[in-house]
């Protein structure tokens, strides 16, 4: 089936959350808004088709998911992803943070500390915060041309109180799609440390080079407990329509978070639910192929782009994610200068590197899940303000 991801949606006229807040945010509704984490693409005609079959129904009272929900979780877990896992593993959240938000809460205590690896993605912070636990920094590191884990200052940084890592993976700036020996060296360490893991998987179909690992299902044989939030929101263009999963293998600590889920007031599914990830994971796999080449040429132009013509800027082609993370050092601009710099120069919308952490200074945040035209467009306006400065 041919699907075309040049179309303009035209989101500028509907209450889409990234076009809705231009004018309040950066004080101009008049330029191109690539920050949030959603794509300017119609999801697939088998996920509306399943929607709309939903309206039929007429009625949108409180309702609970079927065997066929979580057997299409476990299908695409396991066809997808390689990782085998049983119906009864799965809790469904509205979303990843709160899921994240019932985790933290249900097996850490107040003035914990979460251990994440920065530049990093900025609800991260906030929800870890609003929870009553302290952020550790450890700052990933660049060498050619590709971040690592810093083991080194992951030790420095461990004390009595740091209770969980949390692992985005892929990872959410810098498209890291982190190897299985990385993955091992992260369950050694946390294993080492007697450290909860917490594996934030959402990105986890936006896999371009390397093959995407769940730690979840690298446990056995480990004392370490993992916990793994996947969704099919970023895969599918349905972030909106709030579903997601916790993965969780121990009876024990799965039944500690359900309780904190239900403590938190979330004690039925949304009515699209079910809808969602039966359209995404059982019928809509050509879809998110076509999606992701397309998606993948998008983001080799950019980097191209960046490197042969954009130069003082810097940013590398990743393995995973639909985004790009763009160094602007070499600019020798400051903070105010900086967001002049894309807003009025540039006319785009980005997320701000302060966002991410330290380790996200003097760098941005730039969605590529749009139309092609948008993106050169963009880098044409970019070469401008570059040529300006």
């Amino acid at each position: 089936m041919e699907y075309n991801f040049d179309k303009d949606t035209n989101r500028k006229e509907t209450n889409s959350f990234k076009w809705k807040s231009l004018k309040n945010l950066y004080g101009n509704d008049n330029i191109y808004p690539m920050w949030v984490a959603d794509m300017e693409f119609e999801t697939s005609p088998a996920i509306r088709e399943r929607m709309k079959r939903r309206i039929d129904e007429g009625v949108f009272g409180y309702e609970l998911l079927s065997k066929e929900y979580f057997d299409a979780v476990k299908y695409w877990m396991s066809q997808k992803h390689s990782y085998d896992i049983e119906s009864e593993w799965i809790l469904y959240c509205s979303s990843g943070m709160v899921g994240l938000s019932a985790t933290l809460q249900a097996l850490t205590n107040e003035g914990d500390e979460i251990l994440l690896n920065t530049p990093a993605y900025g609800n991260f912070f906030s929800t870890i915060l609003g929870c009553g636990r302290k952020v550790l920094e450890s700052p990933l590191k660049l060498e050619n041309a590709m971040y690592h884990f810093d083991f080194e200052d992951m030790e420095k940084c461990v004390t009595s109180k740091t209770k969980a890592f949390l692992l985005c993976n892929p990872h959410n700036p810098v498209g890291r799609v982190w190897t299985l020996e990385e993955l091992e060296k992260v369950l050694e360490f946390c294993e080492k440390h007697r450290l909860i893991v917490i594996s934030d998987d959402i990105h986890f179909d936006f896999v371009f080079e390397g093959k995407h690992t769940m730690v979840g299902k690298m446990a056995t044989g480990r004392k370490v407990q993992i916990i793994t939030i996947t969704s099919p929101g970023k895969s599918f263009n349905v972030a909106g329509t709030q579903v997601a999963n916790l993965i969780i293998e121990d009876e024990d600590i799965r039944k500690k978070v359900q309780r904190k889920i239900k403590d938190m007031a979330y004690p039925f599914e949304h009515i699209f639910a079910e809808a969602v990830i039966i359209g995404a994971y059982r019928e809509s796999n050509d879809w998110l192929d076509h999606i992701l080449h397309y998606i993948y040429e998008n983001k080799k132009m950019f980097a191209n782009t960046i490197k042969e013509k954009c130069v003082p800027l810097k940013t590398i082609l990743s393995e995973g994610t639909y985004l790009a993370w763009v160094d602007c050092t070499d600019l020798g601009l400051n903070s105010e200068e900086l967001h002049r710099f894309w807003e009025e120069k540039c006319g785009v919308a980005v997320s701000y590197g302060e966002e991410f952490g330290k380790a996200g200074e003097q760098h941005v945040r730039i969605n590529l899940a749009c139309p092609r035209s948008k993106i050169i467009q963009i880098l044409q306006q970019i070469q401008s303000a570059i040529s300006n400065i």
